[in-house]
């Protein structure tokens, strides 16, 4: 009797995986100060999926320097509307590469893919939406205006 050949399934592996991936620091990847790196393995078949740096404290220094800068200059002087363009945004990136970031999910976690693309990814994206709903109410809302520190 012949082998059944299947057609892939809906959820097979077509996501966009680098080799490697550095610290995303001050809106670039970069190498970390001690250079070391960690393989993420799918747990079914033991796949190397992609080597991610390890930070040490040197990189977490540089890490939250950048981001109290980045807070500091664009953050908190942004009109909520604005802040609010930029939390839609990314909501909405988060649903168009939905089944993208599900396989991924599950490739690196060993969940089941529905989980994965009935409940993580769509909560990861109403969380953003959410929060940009309020990004330019806070004022209203008798909450303090955001400040550092």
């Amino acid at each position: 009797m012949p082998a059944f050949e299947y057609a892939p399934a809906p959820q097979s592996r077509d996501a966009d995986v680098k080799a490697s991936y550095g610290l995303f620091i001050g809106g670039e990847f970069v190498d970390p100060a001690e250079g070391g790196s960690l393989e993420t393995l799918n747990p079914a078949t033991e796949e190397v999926l992609s080597k991610v740096a390890l930070a040490t404290a040197p990189d977490v220094d540089r890490a939250v320097a950048a981001a109290r800068g980045a807070f500091e200059r664009v953050w908190e002087p942004m009109p909520g509307a604005e802040r609010a363009k930029y939390l839609f945004r990314i909501a909405r990136i988060l649903q168009e590469r939905s089944r993208e970031l599900a396989v991924l999910e599950t490739l690196d976690n060993g969940k089941p893919i529905r989980e994965s693309r009935d409940v993580d990814v769509p909560l990861a994206a109403a969380h953003f939406f959410y929060h940009a709903g309020w990004a330019d109410k806070l004022e209203y809302a008798g909450s303090a205006p955001i400040r550092g520190r």
